[in-house]
């Protein structure tokens, strides 16, 4: 195979790695937020916040959040440690 192939290959294949990596994880549903945060919901209904910038942050369980739709949220469980993994996983891809 030449390296023109070999090259055109690892692009393709790269961006699909990266969707295996997300998919990997137990994320069920991911809501944005207004202040431009995201909440996101694990298969276990608990939920962990992800700023604006991308870094996992503790939320209180229990706190109402305001969606980007005006919707209003409450909080369930503080999952940081498994959206940090989630993210890293991502970004390493």
């Amino acid at each position: 195979m030449s390296i023109r192939k070999s090259i055109l290959v690892l692009s393709l294949a790269l961006p699909a790695l990266s969707a295996f990596a997300l998919d990997n994880t137990d994320i069920v549903k991911s809501t944005q937020l207004k202040d431009g945060s995201t909440v996101h919901q694990f298969a276990d209904g608990k939920m962990a916040m992800e700023s604006k910038f991308g870094k996992a942050v503790r939320m209180q369980e229990g706190t109402s959040m305001e969606t980007a739709n005006g919707q209003s949220i409450t909080m369930k469980g503080d999952e940081v440690a498994k959206l940090s993994v989630s993210i890293w996983q991502h970004n390493r891809n």
